[in-house]
């Protein structure tokens, strides 16, 4: 690997603090929904969810984006549009103006999502692929650490004071600017082109795959902070620290991912799917912060086990000249997951259980993750019997 290659992963990594920057202020839901009482709970957790759904058309544009601008140009512009929306609803009282920020938010969270994941697959292979995905998701955990714990904790002095946590792209934008290179985009030739860009029925399996794992992750950042305050296990600097234990998780099996590809091979996702169900049955079933933590712990698992098993095999079921969509395709699935799910594990949850909705969220996570759970170890399973055979 040349030097200037090994330099982008300091970069990649710092675009990686902002990729789960949408639920910076997940800890703080609850009590930003003591200000406004008029917004339903499913209103309140918009605030996540407006972001989710513009992420979709920006990783489609982002996608077609990459074949004409060189990446690093691209992310920049994304990076100062996560700083203006992330920062400016702490000067705002109006709900939809807020709204209208976390929108543009969400354009920037969107490219860093593609960038990140694309640089990546673009500049790495084999054993080192597997080794700076991982760090990729370690990043990330280490900057929506940052953000959820000292969101809630500022929330606990002043609401809006919650949206400040953003200035972490400060950070990105530097490195950024340092270590990613403007190199011109590769354009695919006219010829044979259809083909190049022809989606596989493995890479259309993914994007599924995705959707209702992030059906999943959606459950606990939406609805983490309204059972604790619901439970009465604590406040909103405790539901951040909660989300801070889920980062730690993340983190430190991100750091440790590569070892655990190498030793189940195509297995990996469905050690993570396992790892969500357990997180999920601690958190529903939790009397304390205790158990709320350790459960936040294998949420974290789950999240770094899971992410980098399905970009890297999204990127490689298609040709060269179709990866950028494919990620953007997978990336758009996991956001419009995030856009829906209030919309359809609330009321489920409601028709189950009235009047106990938000544990009930958990339970139908913990159902949902076991499916996966199931399906992803028979494809492993599958997958590494061929290669035996190979």
């Amino acid at each position: 690997m040349s030097t200037a290659t090994s330099k982008i992963k300091y970069g990649v990594y710092g675009i990686g603090l902002l990729m789960m920057g949408v639920i910076a202020i997940s800890s703080s839901l609850a009590t930003i929904a003591a200000q406004f009482p008029g917004a339903s709970q499913t209103m309140i957790q918009n605030l996540i969810s407006v972001s989710c759904i513009v992420i979709i058309p920006t990783t489609i544009v982002v996608g077609k984006l990459m074949e004409y601008v060189s990446k690093k140009s691209i992310v920049l512009v994304g990076i100062v549009l996560f700083l203006v929306g992330g920062t400016a609803p702490a000067f705002m009282t109006s709900f939809d103006a807020i709204l209208i920020m976390r929108a543009v938010l969400g354009i920037g969270v969107g490219i860093c999502q593609v960038i990140s994941t694309a640089l990546v697959v673009e500049q790495f292979r084999g054993p080192e692929q597997n080794k700076v995905q991982g760090t990729l998701q370690a990043s990330q955990m280490f900057g929506i650490a940052i953000m959820v714990f000292l969101g809630g904790a500022l929330a606990d002095f002043h609401w809006n004071d919650a949206f400040f946590v953003h200035l972490l792209g400060v950070v990105s934008l530097i490195l950024v600017a340092i270590f990613v290179p403007h190199t011109k985009p590769r354009r695919v030739k006219s010829v044979g082109t259809q083909a190049k860009m022809k989606f596989t029925g493995v890479t259309w399996g993914w994007i599924i795959f995705m959707f209702f794992l992030f059906i999943t992750f959606q459950i606990y950042n939406v609805s983490l902070s309204f059972l604790i305050a619901g439970k009465k296990l604590g406040t909103a600097a405790d539901a951040g620290l909660s989300v801070a234990f889920f980062a730690l998780g993340g983190f430190v099996m991100g750091l440790f991912y590569e070892k655990l590809a190498n030793a189940t091979r195509n297995c990996a996702t469905a050690v993570g799917c396992v790892c969500l169900v357990i997180s999920f049955v601690l958190v529903a079933t939790a009397h304390s912060m205790l158990l709320c933590y350790i459960g936040s712990v294998f949420f974290g698992v789950a999240i770094a086990s899971t992410l980098p098993g399905v970009f890297i095999n999204t990127g490689m079921s298609v040709e060269a000249g179709a990866m950028g969509m494919a990620i953007s395709a997978v990336t758009c699935s996991q956001n419009f997951a995030q856009f829906v799910c209030p919309f359809l594990v609330n009321p489920l949850s409601e028709a189950l259980s009235p009047g106990n909705n938000v544990v009930t969220n958990f339970v139908i996570g913990a159902i949902l993750a076991g499916v996966l759970a199931v399906i992803m170890f028979a494809w492993g399973t599958s997958q590494n019997k061929k290669k035996l055979a190979a």
